[in-house]
């Protein structure tokens, strides 16, 4: 063999072994996939020290449900906790921090799901865990509880108490669950079907907004139940995609759930109906409200003829006073408040959700005061007022009366020339202007309300 042959023979042997050594590094510098690949996955938190906490699953596996931060101990407490939860719409981290009772400021636990903050009541610090010694575990990277074990029962109650609507369960696969009520597609239709009867036997006179999200939900469950018939699911979607958000029930506005249920081949079915099952309960919840806080009665616009020189006129209200809508007081710090997917994304949803009776509530959990909390309680008001108003903006002729239901209330008026859907260039400036501004009351048992003159 020559030696430009021994050469390049030493060369390639000594290159396939240094791209075995640097393969050999990164596969230990790598973190390895489990073994089991359908076990629950593991989240990095930015704890500085993390504790892996296990929960034994009903196959006595170990089943991972989130961490505690060594670092923070205190008093033997760790004071930082990350639970993770899987819920029909995904994801979720609650971070627990247990500060204000290891340092007995207060009996409350500030949780953290984002994007809101939540504080929960919490007599004394678990005594389970408590007992268990967790700070003292210095060499080990994980601590197990048993399925019915004490120290389960305390770790999720914080979960319990914020998210009184789930009951949870945990497996291999998912990890921890958050279920919630799953209606059967005859329970929602028959629902659906008493709301539409009432409406159309009581009232003479339905208000826009109601109508519009209880048929936009008859729709959606129509084609849930055909699955077969996708373009049908696709054209509720593209409806709900340009509708205003007051136009859509509230369990509709979550924009990870109509991702879920509109995007990709396949559409969350029980994702679509636990919203179907919550739009209903709001409509019946409104229908109530409709009922108890709004009066059915007439506006009659009757100028003399020669003051009254258009075809037509646009009619705006806007009320003066909020009416009776909820019983909460204008919010200082915080409000009861409570956790559920499809309404976490926007703290006035839970406002509403809260108000409606559309989740349940054990008096325990409030929503965290912020700068924001103040017009959020004002944006819950609003949705609900406008959603229980028959209309606020109409059009009508000299002579005619038109019938309305309104919240009881006061009401500022105007009253503009109206000469049809014309381009903006060939109207003009005096005839958008308010020909009559004033006041009215919609107080009495039938309101009658006359404008005869300007």
């Amino acid at each position: 063999m020559s030696r430009r042959s021994r050469s390049r023979m030493r060369f390639t042997t000594g290159l396939g072994g240094l791209i075995a050594l640097l393969w050999g590094c990164q596969y230990l510098l790598d973190p390895q996939p489990n073994s089991n690949e359908n076990s629950a996955p593991e989240h990095k938190t930015n704890f500085s020290s993390s504790v892996k906490v296990y929960l034994k699953s009903a196959n006595n596996s170990n089943v991972y449900i989130g961490e505690f931060d060594r670092e923070s101990c205190e008093n033997g407490f760790p004071q930082q906790w990350s639970i993770f939860m899987t819920s029909v719409l995904g994801q979720h981290r609650f971070d627990i921090d247990y500060t204000n009772l290891v340092k007995r400021k207060s009996k409350e636990l500030d949780i953290k799901v984002h994007p809101q903050r939540y504080t929960v009541k919490y007599d004394q610090l678990p005594n389970e865990l408590s007992s268990a010694l967790l700070c003292e575990h210095h060499e080990e990277a994980s601590i197990t509880f048993g399925r019915e074990s004490p120290g389960a029962r305390e770790i999720l109650q914080p979960l319990k108490l914020l998210a009184p609507d789930c009951t949870f369960e945990w497996t291999e696969e998912k990890g921890l669950i958050c279920q919630l009520p799953r209606p059967s597609d005859a329970e929602v239709f028959a629902s659906l079907e008493t709301i539409k009867r009432n409406m159309t036997t009581k009232w003479n006179h339905q208000p826009y907004l109601l109508i519009r999200r209880l048929t936009l939900t008859s729709q959606l469950l129509e084609s849930v139940e055909r699955p077969e018939k996708r373009a049908d699911l696709d054209k509720v979607c593209r409806i709900m995609r340009f509708s205003l958000p007051s136009e859509l029930p509230l369990s509709f506005r979550s924009k990870l759930w109509q991702d879920k249920v509109c995007q990709g081949k396949n559409r969350d079915r029980d994702a679509a109906l636990m919203a179907i099952q919550e739009a209903a309960q709001e409509i019946q919840a409104l229908s109530r409200r409709i009922e108890d806080a709004s009066l059915v009665g007439l506006f009659t616009l009757s100028i003399p003829r020669d003051q009254s020189m258009a075809k037509g006129y646009l009619v705006t209200l806007q009320p003066i006073e909020t009416p009776y809508i909820s019983s909460a007081d204008q919010p200082n710090s915080s409000l009861p408040c409570v956790w559920h997917p499809l309404f976490s994304d926007q703290m006035e949803n839970q406002l509403i959700a809260m108000d409606l009776e559309m989740v349940q509530s054990r008096g325990a959990s409030t929503c965290a005061a912020s700068p924001g909390l103040v017009n959020a309680y004002r944006d819950a008001n609003i949705y609900v007022r406008s959603s229980v108003a028959s209309e606020m903006e109409f059009q009508i002729s000299n002579g005619q009366s038109k019938k309305l239901r309104l919240p009881t209330g006061d009401y500022q008026y105007s009253v503009i020339q109206y000469n049809g859907p014309f381009p903006e260039e060939l109207v003009s400036p005096e005839e958008v202007a308010p020909v009559s501004s004033g006041q009215i009351s919609w107080k009495s048992a039938k309101p009658h309300l006359i404008i005869k003159s300007w």
